[in-house]
């Protein structure tokens, strides 16, 4: 394995401060894997663009990427489906007007937060599914995308990094067993883990902090100047208009007036996710493969939409798969976003930025800066490579023996390395989850990370200070 030295870190460097600066996600990307394929290449800057080049067609090698990104776009065909058919009209009137449950800017927030939390077996489907259902009564309010991709994205990750009964889970589950088969802890994997998630500390004050900026509504820094733009748009709007962004795209049509549109085609997709799981794992959700099974999710969503919508004589054949493609060939931006981040993630791999950040930063740490450490460590990684999965997975393992070496239980550093494992997914402009939610509320992805990082900031340094108290304290 090459070791590159600090010229590892460069590619991650770049990629986000061009992202910060140009705001322009693609271009940042792509300079920042040439980088990257320069340095593997002894820094030889034809065949970095040769490996650029051949890196994009590779990345379709692994079936697992191949499948999120055929899910990226068929998810778009069943939202347009969702749009054209008159669903999201029928929701937003049956949450405002009908059930009243829908009155103001928080039980807009609200819901999205419940949503968000409800669907955690998949990332990315609860993100959709959350986007899909408020971002049209977000813009009725005045709420910017900002602010709700904020509130879905932190929901997401908090929750699902705790719940253990899904792909997250049984991935730390997994490297928590190699630490056991090897002897060097005692106990079950799924026990440890669960004694673990109280010190998830990062998840736990980012569901508080979400709750906080909902109910009290307090905002600052660039969220705050998001807000004020969105409220400033929401007042100059005409209110009979509220609905012209998709009004002229719905079908004439007596049945197009059911929120069944919206519901049928989305909860069969997401019904469809835990039995996928538990057939691709042959019985055991925690052996379910998460690519596969999101993609029978959405071909399953999309088929189930076909008779429900030929049934009903909504549309026909034709029409049918012209409004699908219409959707998949909205998704190009995100999924080409997403192609690039898989490279990303690929290059970093290939620069083991994990294990040289690991290596710069061990040495004698005293005991009660212990715990703080590995939440520092894993925080930098992860927004360096923008990976939750990829980084706990080297930090656990080192969190654990440096827990044993210095007297401090194995429940902390695990739950240290997992809090600073989901900061990246929250800061990182190539995370995939942060990619999602910018997809699912129609947020410009950068502008997402520029009003989510300083919020994120806050709440990492909080948990900091916790887990050095933890820490001196034990």
């Amino acid at each position: 394995m090459n070791d590159y030295g600090v010229w590892a870190i460069i590619t991650p460097v770049v990629t986000i401060i061009l992202a910060i600066f140009t705001r322009q996600v693609i271009l940042s990307l792509l300079l920042g894997i040439l980088v990257g394929f320069t340095v593997i290449n002894d820094h030889n800057f034809i065949l970095g663009i040769q490996g650029t080049i051949e890196g994009i067609i590779d990345t379709f090698s692994s079936p697992s990427n191949t499948k999120t990104i055929i899910f990226m776009l068929m998810i778009g065909g069943i939202m347009r489906l969702v749009v054209v058919t008159g669903g999201v009209r029928s929701l937003v009137h049956l949450l405002m007007e009908k059930t009243r449950l829908i009155e103001n800017k928080k039980s807009v927030q609200f819901l999205a937060m419940i949503i968000t939390s409800l669907i955690f077996i998949e990332s990315s489907i609860n993100q959709l599914i959350a986007g899909a259902t408020t971002k049209k009564l977000a813009k009725n309010y005045g709420i910017p995308p900002e602010k709700m991709a904020y509130i879905i994205q932190t929901s997401c990750v908090s929750v699902c990094s705790s719940v253990m009964i899904n792909g997250w889970g049984a991935a730390m589950m997994g490297v928590i067993g190699v630490q056991v088969s090897r002897g060097i802890i005692n106990g079950e994997p799924f026990d440890i883990l669960a004694g673990s998630m109280i010190h998830n500390i990062m998840a736990w004050l980012s569901l508080a902090s979400v709750l906080f900026y909902i109910f009290s509504n307090a905002s600052w820094g660039p969220m705050r100047t998001a807000e004020m733009q969105a409220l400033h748009e929401h007042l100059n709007n005409d209110p009979e208009n509220e609905h012209s962004e998709y009004s002229d795209d719905i079908i004439e049509h007596p049945k197009c007036h059911s929120s069944l549109n919206f519901f049928i085609p989305i909860l069969s997709t997401v019904f469809m996710l835990p039995i996928a799981l538990y057939i691709t794992g042959d019985g055991d959700f925690s052996k379910g493969s998460g690519s596969t099974s999101i993609y029978w999710s959405v071909m399953f969503g999309t088929t189930v939409s076909f008779f429900w919508f030929l049934i009903r004589r909504i549309l026909t054949i034709e029409t049918f798969f012209k409004e699908l493609y219409i959707g998949y060939a909205s998704m190009i931006k995100i999924s080409s976003v997403m192609i690039l981040a898989f490279l990303m993630g690929s290059v970093s791999a290939d620069l083991n930025i994990g294990a040289y950040i690991a290596q710069i930063t061990s040495g004698v740490i005293p005991a009660g800066f212990s715990i703080g450490f590995i939440f520092l460590i894993s925080a930098i990684m992860s927004l360096a490579t923008g990976t939750s999965w990829g980084t706990f997975a080297i930090m656990i393992p080192i969190g654990i023996q440096l827990g044993l070496s210095v007297g401090m239980p194995p429940e902390y550093m695990i739950g240290a390395a997992i809090s600073g494992s989901i900061f990246g997914d929250m800061t990182s402009p190539i995370s995939s989850d942060a990619i999602v939610a910018s997809m699912a509320t129609d947020c410009n992805h950068i502008e997402h990370i520029r009003t989510q990082m300083p919020y994120a900031l806050v709440t990492a340094s909080f948990a900091l200070v916790i887990y050095f108290y933890l820490g001196f304290t034990y």
